[in-house]
């Protein structure tokens, strides 16, 4: 049966004239960037640097790269084969080596500069190559070559020289294709919010200075000499810092006080672009701005989670297809390779998780004691037994007589029933207390309604809820038991 050639060849490369974004590229030593902020000045990284001077942009981005390193990172085996084991310890014992919270840090400014490279120092000690450290360099240091490969830039070669291989560890994120190894990171979005911001604090500190020292107009009379008119502005350039001043006779001062009141519309300008700088950084506002309510709080703050947790695993799954991978090949060759990764999973609200089990316990379901070793921990043993009342006998002697168990005369739904209402009562009474709170304090049917609707939003509905699945889940399942036993006879 004849198969159907496959190509084996790449065809929209980046050689031989075949982008045509940008040109026949083969006889330059570096290529530039494809930013357009970076190509309008002069591709020079420093003016996002200076973005970093920005109080909104340092606290958001500050933000986003510390709640990755304040995660746990571990080190998976590619197997549970005893050489797989060893290689993941191995990688594990590189990084208690050095700082790797420190390294996962700088190299998140990729995200600011659109790549980051980091030089990786190995050693050799009893026949062991290892690695030492690793020391994140300055991207303003370093360019790509047609082929994508890094150059160093130095003072005796500007159009960089090759480095060796496996030297150095880079990480481009952002650009939105493959043929662009300098990235496109986020100073380029923000370079311009930050632009805006600045100059409006630029104009708003002139109002201010307008406002607190009036402008002062001097009016000098027909045929005045040139050194009297610079005594009258330098007279008028006194009024600012001097209590009194003198001027010429036959000269008059005028004083224009601002007219517009309030701040000019500053304030809402600066607050607009604080605003956009937080959902290019974080997606969203309310982890740096005051938010309207905790269900709208707690979705801004899902939205940051992902965020971060693909930081986290950008940086990751970069090390692990690069420095991670070398140190197993110079060591163990042929052993599958480990995982290097951050646990970025919230921590459970441990209080709600054991309200939720002792729902189900009163349903009937008790968790293992591997699932409490699990969830709360090893410092735990089960008590002794709690002794149980006598059945009480059946009355019924025919039934008896004819082989049917007592289990068969216990109704569950009372029993659940009654745990049901025991486990709404408090999400309830929590609802109609504050109901009747919003009620009491209304002063009219409107102020009512909006207030029961801004209200909605704060209710302990999710919680409610959770219980009446659960409730839902346990009748569902004893139902099931129960036509499972009478299908068997039982």
């Amino acid at each position: 049966m004849a198969t159907e050639k496959v190509n084996l060849l790449e065809i929209a490369t980046t050689a031989n004239g075949k982008d045509i974004t940008r040109g026949y590229v083969e006889g330059l030593q570096t290529l530039t960037p494809q930013d357009p902020v970076l190509q309008q000045h002069g591709y020079d990284y420093q003016i996002y640097e200076r973005l970093l001077q920005d109080d909104q942009v340092n606290a958001c981005f500050s933000q986003r790269r510390l709640a990755v390193v304040a995660r746990p990172w571990s080190v998976t085996p590619g197997s549970q084969r005893r050489a797989d084991k060893k290689a993941a310890e191995l990688v594990e014992n590189a990084l208690q080596g050095f700082d790797w919270d420190r390294i996962t840090d700088q190299m998140l400014y990729a995200r600011l500069f659109g790549f980051a490279v980091s030089e990786l120092i190995w050693d050799v000690e009893n026949g062991q190559v290892k690695l030492k450290d690793i020391r994140v360099r300055n991207q303003r240091r370093f360019a790509f070559a047609p082929d994508n490969s890094l150059r160093l830039l130095t003072i005796s070669k500007p159009d960089g020289e090759s480095v060796p291989d496996k030297s150095f560890w880079h990480l481009s994120i952002g650009a939105h294709y493959h043929d662009e190894p300098y990235g496109r990171g986020l100073g380029s979005a923000l370079y311009w919010p930050v632009y805006f911001k600045r100059n409006g604090a630029r104009f708003w500190a002139t109002f201010l200075e307008k406002f607190g020292a009036p402008t002062a107009l001097g009016h000098f009379p027909s045929g005045a000499s040139a050194a009297e008119r610079n005594n009258l502005l330098a007279a008028l350039q006194s009024i600012a810092t001097d209590a009194g001043i003198i001027i010429p006779e036959g000269m008059e001062v005028e004083l224009i006080e601002a007219t517009r009141g309030g701040n000019g519309g500053y304030d809402a300008w600066m607050s607009y672009w604080d605003d956009a700088i937080a959902k290019i950084v974080l997606g969203q506002t309310m982890t740096t701005q005051d938010g309207s309510s905790l269900s709208q709080a707690q979705v801004h703050y899902a939205v940051r989670q992902e965020i971060i947790q693909a930081d986290a695993d950008l940086v990751c799954q970069s090390a692990n297809a690069t420095w991670v991978r070398w140190l197993v090949d110079y060591n163990m060759t042929g052993a599958a390779y480990p995982k290097l990764w951050r646990d970025m999973e919230e921590s459970e609200d441990l209080a709600n998780r054991a309200q939720r089990d002792q729902v189900l316990y009163q349903m009937g379901y008790k968790l293992t004691p591997e699932a409490v070793s699990k969830v709360y921990g090893p410092d735990y043993e089960a008590t002794a037994p709690t002794p149980q009342p006598a059945p009480t006998p059946a009355t019924d002697g025919e039934n008896f007589a004819q082989g049917a168990s007592q289990d068969e005369y216990l109704d569950p739904v009372p029993v659940m029933a009654e745990t049901l209402d025991a486990a709404t009562r408090k999400p309830w009474q929590e609802i109609i207390e504050k109901v009747e709170s919003v009620v009491s304090e209304a002063q009219s049917f409107s102020q009512l309604r909006d207030a029961l609707l801004n209200l909605y939003a704060d209710l302990p509905i999710e919680k409610l809820g959770n219980i009446m699945s659960m409730a839902l889940s346990a009748a569902e399942l004893s139902g099931r038991y129960a036509v499972e036993q009478e299908s068997n006879g039982l």
